[in-house]
Order: structure tokens, then C-alpha cells, then sequence
């Protein structure tokens, strides 16, 4: 079995990264199973040295803004090069002529994948980028989603597989001697709450709200510090507003970390009041972290796995403060007990991520 798997990008603080980086590890120990990778936009990632070492190959997408006319070589080459029993799309607006080529080069399963609720901030990104789904879903054979949501939202009621955003819960499982070290590495005294949340610096993740939700927090009787996982083209706009709020004395921004399990573990509580999600790998990993987590109420609620999730309203940042004192006091252990694990163990759904490829090859070889 080879697979090709089409990724727009493979930073760290990307929820579709996390998502393929998890499975491909599990599945590369079955020697029967081969992947590469076609990166549409390549802003570098430690993720490909990793992937080298398993043997796959990376190949690096001409842009199609400066270099139009080398995109179709480019992908004769590399159809040509190797043969893919199946690809595995996880973007939106470049999807169609790379599914258009595989199906030319007789890839018989072409797979297109939902993670979102919403493609675009904008109006007319959202139209533009219905266009671009819509011919995707033409060259297709099968459809997976990340949540029931982005599935309805992109090929409407029940036409797809859903796929959990499932992660390794035993790196991320809370312990408390690893939030001490944490903590006394960074000096954080046990009187203060670390407050956080993980994200790309993009308009989707909703930044500035959460620069407002901080403001009001230091109006308030609490001792804390906000750590900002990420990085992102809007990072620079964000550190100005944050300046201009008055609220870099109690932020860190931390860039993207490859050791984010153990920084979860040392915060209190996780935030992210997103415009838009699919089902965002980070909420997963900040509950079995055993943090108190709050979510934006546009977040699909197949996220909550915790008694201790809550889901709040974007237009009212003082009520994310209010929230955030609550529920800092929660027991990391309190939390972890109430997390349902079943469905997010990336041992038991690569397996049955491969079990699923498999049956699609052969069902598609039938016919030949």
C-alpha cells in the first residue's frame, strides 16, 4: 500500500499536520505500508526530517501565483515517478488539478478531506473556495471529515467517512511531576495561572478577541500569565494590538514547540475562541491534558470529552474572563478522570484508518 498525502503546509501549530503526523506514525511499522508527501506551500517544518527517516519522499509544489505554467509538470513528474494506490487530499483551493492528474494516471481512490466548518474568512474567499470544493468533489471517489459538521458543511448529510482527530493519549496524559519541572523551569510560581491557548496566527483563530479576553483579564483581581503557542503571517499584527491593549507585561509567546504536551501540562487553562473549526486537534489534547478548556461556541461539539468543556459566545470577552477565573481552580486529575477516551486513541484509529484504505484499494481494483 502507498499513499500519496496532498498537505498544504507542515508547521507544528497546524491541526492537519498533528492529524497525519499521529496516524503516518503508527502506520509506518506495518512494512506493507509506504507514504510520501506533495506540500502545496512550503514554510519549512521539522516534521520532514521525521518523515525522511521513515522513508518517505516530499515533494514541493511549484506556487501557482509565481509559477503557473510549471504546476502541471510538476505533477506529471511526479504521478509518473511513482505509483500511488491511493491519494489522501488535505487542502482546499489546490485540490482539484491534483486529483484531476491522479485520476489521469489511473489512480483509482482519490480522497478528498474536510477540516473545517468554513473554508475562508472573507465573503468572497468563501465563494471563490465553494467553486474550487465543488470541482474537487468532482474528481473524488471518497469523502472523509474530520466532524459531522465540517462533513455537512462540504458534501452535505451522511456522503462521507468521519474521521476523529484522534491523538497519542499516553504523551499527553496529565502528570503532575512533569507540570512541577515545567513550572520551576520557567519560574512560574505555583500562586500563578498559566492561561493558553495553540494556533496559527491566522484570521480564523480569532487573536485579537483573544488579546481582548486578557485585557479584561488584567482589569481583574487574578495573578497569571497568558502562554501563545504558534506562528503565523499575523503574529506581528497581533504583538501590536497587544501592545496597544497594554497586555505584553503578562504574555509569552513561545513561537511553535515540538514539546507542547508537556507545556500543556504545566497551564491551568486552555482557550481558543476560534471563528471556525473542524475539530481542532488542540481542544483533544488540552482536555486529556487535564485542563479546563473553553471553546468558542462555533466549534463543533464532538470536541467536548470532558465534563470540565465548556462553549462560549464570541461577542462578550469579559464572559471568557469571568469563565477563565472559574474554572482555573479544577484539578488537572479532576479533569483527566472525566475525559472519554475511547473514540481519540491514535493506536486504535490508525488502525482503523489503514483498515479503511485497504478496503477502498480493494474494492476500486474490482472493476479491473
Amino acid at each position: 500500500m502507498r499513499i500519496l498525502y496532498v498537505v498544504k503546509g507542515m508547521s507544528l501549530s497546524n491541526g492537519v499536520s498533528s492529524f497525519i503526523m499521529n496516524h503516518v506514525r503508527q502506520m509506518v511499522t506495518d512494512p506493507n505500508f509506504q507514504c510520501d508527501f506533495l506540500v502545496v506551500t512550503d514554510i519549512g517544518s521539522p516534521y520532514y526530517d521525521e518523515l525522511k527517516s521513515y522513508g518517505c519522499a516530499i515533494y514541493f509544489m511549484p506556487s501557482y501565483i509565481r509559477h503557473p505554467l510549471q504546476v502541471v509538470p510538476f505533477l506529471r513528474k511526479v504521478f509518473s515517478s511513482q505509483h500511488y494506490d491511493l491519494v489522501h487530499c488535505n487542502v482546499m483551493n489546490s485540490a482539484s488539478p491534483i486529483l484531476m492528474m491522479a485520476k489521469r494516471y489511473g489512480i483509482k481512490v482519490r480522497i478528498f478531506h474536510s477540516h473545517a466548518t468554513q473554508n475562508g474568512d472573507t465573503k468572497w474567499k468563501q465563494a471563490r473556495n465553494k467553486l474550487f470544493a465543488d470541482l474537487t468533489i468532482k474528481y473524488a471517489t471518497t469523502n472523509f471529515a474530520c466532524s459531522k459538521l465540517a462533513g455537512d458543511y462540504l458534501f452535505g448529510k451522511d456522503n462521507y467517512y468521519e474521521i476523529p482527530n484522534a491523538i497519542d493519549i499516553t504523551k499527553f496524559k496529565f502528570d503532575e511531576n512533569t507540570r512541577q519541572k515545567v513550572r520551576d523551569k520557567y519560574h512560574v510560581p505555583s500562586n500563578v495561572k498559566i492561561i493558553m491557548t495553540v494556533g496559527r496566527f491566522t484570521t480564523q483563530k480569532n487573536h485579537m478577541y483573544i488579546v481582548d479576553i486578557i485585557a479584561e483579564l488584567k482589569k481583574q483581581d487574578f495573578n497569571f500569565v497568558f502562554w501563545w503557542f504558534g506562528d503565523g503571517e499575523l503574529e506581528g499584527d497581533v504583538k501590536k494590538y497587544a501592545e496597544a491593549k497594554q497586555v505584553t507585561d503578562v504574555i509569552k509567546f513561545w513561537g511553535s514547540r515540538i514539546d507542547i504536551n508537556r507545556l500543556y501540562m504545566a497551564a491551568d487553562v486552555f482557550i481558543l475562541p476560534s471563528l471556525f473549526e473542524g475539530l481542532p486537534v488542540v481542544g483533544i489534547e488540552a482536555q486529556i491534558s487535564g485542563l479546563p478548556t473553553l471553546l468558542a461556541d462555533t466549534v463543533s461539539n464532538e470536541t467536548k470529552i470532558s465534563k470540565y468543556t465548556e462553549f462560549l459566545p464570541l461577542d462578550n470577552p469579559a464572559c471568557w474572563a469571568d469563565e477563565i477565573k472559574k474554572v482555573a481552580k479544577v484539578d488537572h486529575n479532576i479533569v483527566g478522570a472525566s475525559v472519554d477516551t475511547s473514540t481519540w486513541n491514535i493506536v486504535k484509529a490508525a488502525q482503523r484508518l489503514k483498515k479503511l484504505y485497504a478496503e477502498l484499494i480493494f474494492e476500486s481494483r474490482k472493476d479491473l
